[in-house]
């Protein structure tokens, strides 16, 4: 029997396979609305692998309702990043994008992004995303977006990734090639991760995105990134391991800034009783930040403020 054709928002046929990777552990009560999203994408074809890492309440029975609609892997406790990783050796497609167990995509998310992936430059798509406060249907808003957050760039913009990372990782559609032309995600820690995957995708090839809200993030205490002084001490760690692997000089000055920038950030959330538990290698590392930053840390530091101000001007104090 022939394939039913498939066709993307354009009227374009039978578009590139899309694998969709979603890990989970221990979120019984919000992840079949992830799958359910997932599965109404207006788009097609579509490949959905769910990724169990090690749950030990009722997630894997929830998931297993869905029979042969997704592909169900399970692996002992490792962390998102290695789910993602052993996801993203089953997949199939040309193109692959991430689910979280507690967000949940609007439907035409990825009707939006595939036809961006037609310029062959373009190695990863992402889009806005809208915060609200649970992993419900109709849950409330926070009234604000990422891109309210961290404004996007496109284009060749890893220079940009110096800031801050502006690109929420349930919104990312990303040529298979490219993360594997990175070695996929690192697994050294367990949180921020993602963060590095973009970067190194964006030293290589441009990146675009949709102006527009694609899913709904939650934020909530138990998020597996709300603790921002966890997930600024893993993301000063990947970045000053990068630091030390980098020996392209155009690498290494954005390398440095944004060091310098996440020392900085870390700095106020120590203020804002938000990282309450800092090690003293993660300080050293700031050290050695601001060192490497030398004469330069005076005015980086003035620009560093300046965009503080200008982002909560925006978006208004929290």
């Amino acid at each position: 029997m022939p394939r039913p054709e498939a066709v993307d928002r354009d009227g374009a046929p039978d578009g590139p396979l899309v694998s969709v990777i979603l890990p989970v552990y221990n979120r019984a009560g919000s992840v079949e609305r992830a799958i359910r999203s997932v599965l109404a994408q207006t788009y097609r074809p579509l490949e959905l692998i769910v990724v169990d890492d090690g749950s030990t309440d009722g997630t894997r029975g929830v998931v297993e309702r869905f029979g042969a609609s997704l592909t169900l892997l399970a692996q002992e406790r490792a962390g998102a990043y290695v789910a993602r990783n052993l996801g993203l050796r089953h997949a199939r497609g040309e193109l692959v994008a991430f689910a979280d167990s507690d967000d949940a995509w609007l439907p035409d998310r990825l009707a939006a992004q595939v036809p961006l992936m037609r310029r062959p430059g373009v190695g990863l798509v992402f889009g806005d995303v809208v915060h609200v406060t649970e992993p419900r249907a109709d849950a409330p808003r926070t009234g604000r977006t990422s891109f309210q957050v961290a404004p996007p760039r496109r284009g060749r913009a890893a220079g940009q990734f110096a800031w801050c990372n502006f690109v929420p990782t349930c919104t990312v559609l990303v040529r298979r090639a490219c993360l594997e032309e990175i070695g996929g995600f690192a697994t050294s820690v367990p949180v921020s991760a993602d963060y590095l995957a973009w970067f190194r995708i964006a030293l290589r090839h441009e990146v675009d995105f949709v102006d527009r809200p694609v899913a709904e993030y939650t934020v909530h205490p138990d998020g597996i990134s709300f603790d921002l002084g966890r997930s600024l001490a893993a993301r000063i760690a990947l970045f000053s391991g990068e630091l030390r692997e980098t020996r392209d000089p155009a690498s290494r000055d954005i390398l440095q800034r944004l060091l310098f920038n996440l020392s900085l950030h870390l700095a106020l959330a120590v203020v804002r009783g938000r990282a309450r538990t800092v090690g003293r290698t993660t300080w050293r590392s700031c050290g050695t930040a601001w060192r490497a930053a030398h004469l330069r840390a005076p005015l980086w530091g003035l620009e560093f403020a300046a965009r503080q101000v200008n982002l909560r001007f925006n978006r208004g104090s929290p």
